[in-house]
């Protein structure tokens, strides 16, 4: 008996171009708007604030608990919401906004399924347990391993086609060579195979940028870059086109009761 797995769904909106983007942007600026002063509303003088909602990937009531130390401090004392890293569940895997939501579309969307030969591309993390769990075969390859002469010669120790579905969460933009990298992810998926990265992404930015081209910052830079070789903008999706990807697009989600807040939350999804 082959048992179906109810998901919620997925609450994203797709784009396959920054200029599909901006247009979207233009026609729903008035639902855009509204999402801003209900999350601005959340601004508080308390140390944690707790919301009610739904766990999507365990279809169950939870509580989302959101520690304010590092929000942003108001004159007044209020924080101002900071929502990626936020909204923890309650659930086993305690997973916050992001994290839930990785494992929430590899679910619905990537096809992550009991029979699945999964790869996890780069260093642990939070979801990165129950990915596993809800997988038939994992393969863990925390970094690339050289596999040349040249700087640009890199190989994951993975044989070809034998995977279904890789994710790389919150690890490319500290590749130097990203186009091998995004060759060696298409390389290793088999076809129909699906790939689920999350990155820090410049939804403004027409272009990746390397550290190395980057302007000096004129302040602080936020706490995901400050590691990073890439700034990641949209012709990511033409580089995952040109490594043999037929399909590359961006997801930006947001839903109040599934605890997925935050201005543009995003994840990008290639299809062999």
């Amino acid at each position: 008996m082959i048992q179906t797995r109810l998901h919620a769904r997925f609450p994203s909106v797709r784009f396959i171009s920054q200029a599909e983007f901006n247009e979207y942007c233009r026609i729903a600026q008035p639902a855009l708007d509204t999402r801003y002063l209900h999350e601005t509303s959340l601004t508080t003088r308390e140390e944690a604030v707790v919301q009610l909602g739904t766990c999507a990937p365990c279809l169950r009531r939870a509580a989302f608990t959101s520690e304010t130390a590092r929000w942003e401090k108001l004159a007044d004392g209020r924080r101002v919401p900071e929502w990626s890293g936020a909204l923890t569940c309650d659930c086993e895997d305690a997973l916050g906004n992001r994290d839930r939501a990785l494992l929430h579309f590899a679910l619905s969307q990537a096809g992550l399924r009991g029979w699945t030969r999964l790869l996890l591309f780069g260093p642990d993390v939070p979801a990165s347990r129950r990915l596993q769990a809800e997988a038939g075969q994992t393969v863990r390859v925390a970094s690339l391993q050289p596999g040349g002469d040249g700087p640009e010669d890199f190989r994951l120790p993975v044989p070809d086609a034998s995977c279904h579905l890789a994710i790389a969460a919150d690890y490319l933009h500290r590749v130097p060579p990203l186009d091998a990298a995004l060759s060696e992810l298409r390389r290793v998926l088999a076809p129909g195979g699906s790939l689920v990265l999350t990155v820090p992404f410049r939804y403004r930015a027409a272009r990746t940028t390397t550290r190395a081209n980057l302007p000096a910052p004129g302040g602080r830079l936020p706490a995901e870059y400050r590691d990073a070789v890439h700034e990641i903008g949209w012709d990511v999706l033409d580089m995952l086109r040109a490594a043999g990807f037929r399909q590359a697009d961006v997801h930006s989600y947001w839903s109040n009761e599934l605890g997925y807040l935050g201005s543009f939350n995003m994840l990008l999804h290639a299809v062999v």
